[in-house]
C-alpha cells in the first residue's frame, strides 16, 4: 500500500523499521523480503495497530475491488507471522476470534526521513466515461482508435488536461447493460465461487452479441456486498440496464432466477426462474442471454444464438472444476496456478470436447511460465509454454469462433515464444469475433503497442478502461501503453487514477512511475519510486537512476549485483547501459538476450529506455531477427 502524501515517516516496532514511502521493511537494519501483498497488510496492520482490524477492512485495503477468497488472507497473516516470528514466542499479529485481527506491538513514529513530494492535483485524470454504442471490446490487453471509435461505435472519449473540468457524462448508451455477481442462496458462503461464475459465464455470453455493450467483470462485481442501489450502479458504469439473480443448489436441481431491471426508471423488465438439473446450465445460460437481448430489442440471429453457448460444457462435474480453475486463475496467490492447472486438467478429463477449459488451462499454464516455481528448469518453462501453446490450439480446434482461444493463443505466442507476427494475428481475429470483450481489448492494445502501432494501441487501451472502468488494472495497462508511447504525464495520470481506485500502487505500477520520471528528467523522484519497486527490477531502476543522479559508486554497485544475478544475456542490463550511453556493451546485452529468448525481447520495438541505441546496425540486425510485423 503506497504511503498517502500527507503519510510522514517510519513505523517502528521492536528492531523493525517499516517504511511506508520506500516500500521497505529492515529488521536490525537489515531488508527483510516481503512481497507486495505482505507488505501492503502488514503496512495496513501497523497503521492501526492495538485495535481489532475486521478480515473485510483489510481485504478492501489490500485486494480492493477483487474478488478473492478469505483463505487469500488467512494465507497472508500466517506467512506474516512466520517472517515477523520472535526469539520469545510472542506474536505481533493477534488473532480477534470471529473479529479480525490486532497489531500487538508498541509501534511509534520517526519522521526524520526523507519524504517524497506531494502529488499535483494537476495530474488528476477526469473520468473517461460517455457512450459506446454497437461494439465492445474483448480480453487481456486490446483496441480501438478514438477517431474510429467515435465514429463507428459510438464511443466518445474525453482525455482533459487538468485546467479542464470533466465532462458531465451523457446519458447510458442504447443496448447497454452490467450483470452483476448472483447472490448465493445455499447458505454455504464456499459456493459463492459457482455464483459468481454462472454470472460471468452470462457476461461471455451476452458480450458474443455485437449490438450489446456489456460491463466487464471486475467492474460489474465490484458492487458485491454493497448497498449501492440500481441508479448508483447504473451512473458508476454507464450502463441503462442492470441484470441481478441468485443461485442455489440443492439435491440434484439448480435453481437460477433472473431480473432485469432499468437504471433510470428501476422498472424491473424481465424476470423467470429456472428449476434444472445441472447438465442443463448450459442451455440455460443461452436462454437467459437471448431472453435479455430480446428485452433490450436486440434481435439474435440464429448464428448468434449459436455462439451464446460457445465453448461450453454439459457436463456438471467439468463445470465446477472449470469454475474452480478460473476462480483460482483470478487470485494470484502463492501456489493458485498450479492448482488452477489441475482443475483445467480435470474439466478437460471430464469432458475432452470443453473449449472453454482448454482455453483457460492455457492462460494458466502460460502465468506458470511467466512466474515459474523456483524449482522449475529452464527445460520445464519451454514445456510448460509447449503444452500452453497445445491447449489453446485444441481450444481452436474445438470452437473456432471462440474469442477467449484465440486470445489464450495470442498470450502464448507472445510471451513465451516471442512470435509477435503470430499474436497480432491471433488477438486481432479475437477481437473481431467479440469487439465488446474488455479483456480482449486489452490484449489486443498490449500487442499493438509492442509493435510500435501506438496511436492504435492508446486507442484501445482508453476503449478498455470505458468498457471496464472500476478496474485497477485497465488504467494500469494504460498507463504503460501511455509510457511506451513516451506521453510520460499522461501515463503518470493513468497511474494515479489506478491509485485511486486501489488505494495503494502495487511494485508493477510503481516500476512504469519510476520510468516515466526517469524519461521526464525527474531523477530524484525516479529513485524514490524506484525504491518501491519489486525486489527483481529495483537493482535495474536503480542503476539506471543513481547513474542519472551523478551516484557513480552507488549505481555500480547495483549494477555488480545484477551481473551476478544476471549474467550478461538479459534485456534488462541492456537497458541500464542504453540508459548509461555505453552503446557497446548495451548491444552486447541485447545480442545476448536474443540469443537466450528473453521473453522481453517482445518491447524491443516500443522500449523508450533503448531508444538511445535504436538506430545502432546491430540494434536492427536483433530487431529483424525476431521477424516482427511491420
Amino acid at each position: 500500500m503506497n504511503a498517502p502524501v500527507h503519510d510522514a515517516g517510519e513505523f517502528v516496532f521492536g528492531t523493525y523499521r517499516l517504511d511506508p514511502v520506500r516500500r521497505v521493511l529492515t529488521r536490525d537494519a537489515e531488508p527483510v523480503k516481503l512481497s507486495a501483498r505482505l507488505f501492503d497488510t502488514l503496512l495496513f496492520l501497523v497503521r492501526n495497530a492495538g485495535r481489532v482490524v475486521t478480515k473485510d477492512e483489510l481485504l478492501t485495503a489490500v485486494w480492493g475491488s477483487r474478488v478473492v477468497e478469505e483463505a487469500n488472507l488467512s494465507q497472508a497473516i500466517f506467512s506474516l507471522r512466520k517472517v515477523l516470528a520472535s526469539k520469545d514466542g510472542a506474536e505481533l499479529i493477534v488473532t480477534a476470534p470471529g473479529k479480525g485481527y490486532r497489531f500487538a506491538a508498541s509501534v511509534y513514529r520517526d519522521v526524520a526521513t526523507d519524504q517524497m513530494p506531494a502529488l499535483s492535483e494537476s495530474v488528476l485524470l477526469a473520468e473517461t466515461r460517455d457512450r459506446v454504442r454497437a461494439a465492445r471490446p474483448a480480453m487481456w490487453w486490446a483496441l480501438a482508435a478514438v477517431s474510429a471509435a467515435a465514429v463507428v461505435t459510438g464511443l466518445v472519449l474525453r482525455w482533459p488536461n487538468a485546467a479542464q473540468a470533466p465532462a458531465a457524462p451523457a446519458g447510458p448508451p442504447p443496448h447497454s447493460i452490467a450483470v452483476l455477481a448472483f447472490t448465493n442462496m445455499s447458505g454455504d458462503p464456499s459456493q459463492d465461487y459457482f455464483g459468481d461464475g454462472v454470472s460471468e459465464e452470462l457476461i461471455n455470453a451476452l458480450a458474443r452479441l455485437p449490438a450489446l455493450r456489456v460491463a466487464a467483470r471486475v467492474s460489474a462485481f465490484s458492487f458485491k456486498g454493497t448497498h449501492a442501489t440500481i441508479q448508483d450502479i447504473g451512473a458508476k458504469l454507464n450502463v441503462g440496464d442492470v441484470l441481478e439473480g441468485s443461485v442455489r443448489r440443492d439435491a440434484g436441481i439448480v435453481r437460477i432466477t433472473a431480473q432485469l431491471i432499468d437504471t433510470r426508471s428501476g422498472y424491473q423488465l424481465w424476470s423467470r426462474s429456472f428449476d434444472r438439473p445441472p447438465g442443463d446450465l448450459l442451455d440455460v445460460e443461452g436462454e437467459i442471454a437471448s431472453s435479455v437481448a430480446t428485452s433490450l430489442q436486440v434481435s439474435v440471429v440464429q448464428g448468434e444464438a449459436a455462439r451464446l453457448t460457445l465453448g461450453g460444457s454439459s457436463n456438471p462435474a467439468a463445470f465446477d472444476s472449470y469454475l474452480r480453475g478460473m476462480l483460482l486463475l483470478r487470485s494470484n496467490d502463492d501456489g493458485a496456478f498450479l492448482r488452477a492447472r489441475d482443475d483445467f486438467d480435470t474439466a478437460i478429463r471430464l469432458d475432452p470436447g470443453y473449449a472453454r477449459a482448454y482455453a483457460g488451462r492455457a492462460f494458466t499454464l502460460c502465468d506458470i511460465g511467466l512466474n515459474p516455481p523456483s524449482e522449475y528448469t529452464d527445460a520445464e518453462i519451454a514445456s510448460t509454454y509447449a503444452s500452453a501453446l497445445q491447449s489453446a490450439d485444441r481450444a481452436i480446434a474445438l470452437a473456432p469462433e471462440l474469442a477467449t482461444a484465440h486470445a489464450a493463443r495470442a498470450v502464448v505466442l507472445e510471451n513465451g515464444f516471442v512470435r509477435l507476427a503470430d499474436a497480432a494475428s491471433e488477438i486481432a481475429r479475437a477481437r473481431d469475433l467479440e469487439p465488446g470483450n474488455a479483456a480482449v481489448v486489452g490484449s489486443y492494445a498490449q500487442v499493438e503497442a509492442d509493435l510500435g502501432h501506438f496511436d492504435k494501441a492508446v486507442d484501445a487501451a482508453k476503449l478498455a478502461t470505458a468498457l471496464d472502468p472500476l478496474r485497477p488494472d485497465a488504467w494500469y495497462i494504460l498507463g504503460y501503453i501511455l509510457y511506451s508511447a513516451r506521453r510520460f504525464d499522461q501515463s503518470r495520470a493513468s497511474l494515479l487514477h489506478e491509485k485511486s481506485l486501489r488505494g495503494l500502487l502495487p511494485e508493477h505500477s510503481m516500476e512504469v512511475e519510476a520510468r516515466d520520471e526517469l524519461l521526464e528528467g525527474r531523477f530524484a523522484d525516479a529513485d524514490r519510486s524506484c525504491r518501491a519497486t519489486s525486489a527483481s527490477y529495483r537493482d535495474v531502476c536503480l542503476a539506471m537512476a543513481d547513474h542519472a543522479l551523478g551516484r557513480s559508486a552507488d549505481a555500480h554497485r547495483e549494477l555488480a549485483r545484477l551481473l551476478a544475478a544476471r549474467g550478461g544475456a538479459d534485456y534488462n542490463l541492456a537497458e541500464v547501459y542504453a540508459q548509461w550511453h555505453d552503446v557497446p556493451l548495451a548491444l552486447d546485452c541485447l545480442e545476448k538476450a536474443a540469443r537466450a529468448h528473453d521473453p522481453n525481447l517482445g518491447e524491443i520495438r516500443s522500449d523508450p529506455l533503448l531508444d538511445p541505441i535504436r538506430e545502432e546496425p546491430r540494434f536492427r540486425a536483433v530487431e529483424q531477427s525476431l521477424h516482427l510485423p511491420s
